[in-house]
């Protein structure tokens, strides 16, 4: 029996971009696992996970002419992938976790989640926090976004995430470093901000 070797990447990348839908959903089949696999480090929820990586991947397929190959095929379906959970988090019915920063394991894996019965005080203070979070890295600049994503929210260690973006290590632990101390300083900001105008009331 014949063996048929798989089509490299770089080929079928090649093909889909003349709309070939084969190759599209060839390239889509690889890294389906992955994707999923990221989605649900992010939602936690498994029907919130799989909604998140259709949507992301059918507004990649209408916008595959848009990948450029100046990334890795996995980083840009991951970065969709994360945008589109990001969204998902940002709306009010899914603020329910909260995400320290403070709390970093130093092998980059995800800080601890806190979704135990709360007051409903804590709950929305808590909510708060993590809408305030979504917000800031959302406006982060794609390279430190990717890298918080995996490893703060998705829960990658800092080795697998390094693997997704296709990074060395070391590069890895420097943007993840430079994301949470935006994000610190931009909360300590915001936080300040709001008691002067409490205090202004």
């Amino acid at each position: 029996m014949k063996t048929i070797t798989p089509a490299p990447e770089p080929e079928l990348i090649v093909h889909a971009r003349t709309g070939n839908t084969e190759a599209i959903a060839e390239l889509f089949r690889r890294y389906y696992a992955s994707s999923v696999a990221v989605a649900r480090g992010i939602l936690r929820t498994p029907d919130d996970a799989l909604d998140a990586v259709q949507s992301a991947y059918l507004a990649a397929f209408r916008n595959f002419r848009s990948f450029r190959g100046d990334a890795k095929f996995k980083t840009w379906i991951t970065r969709i992938v994360m945008n589109e959970c990001l969204m998902v988090l940002r709306t009010p019915a899914r603020r329910r976790s909260f995400v320290s920063l403070d709390h970093a394991k130093h092998d980059g894996t995800r800080p601890v989640v806190i979704d135990k019965r709360l007051t409903p005080e804590e709950v929305a203070l808590r909510a708060e926090a993590r809408a305030s979070v979504m917000e800031l890295a959302a406006l982060l600049p794609p390279q430190l976004k990717d890298v918080f994503m995996l490893c703060d929210l998705s829960g990658l260690s800092v080795g697998e995430t390094a693997r997704e973006l296709g990074l060395k290590i070391p590069a890895t632990k420097t943007r993840l470093f430079r994301a949470r101390s935006h994000i610190r300083s931009r909360l300590k900001t915001r936080s300040c901000a709001i008691r002067l105008v409490k205090r202004s009331r």
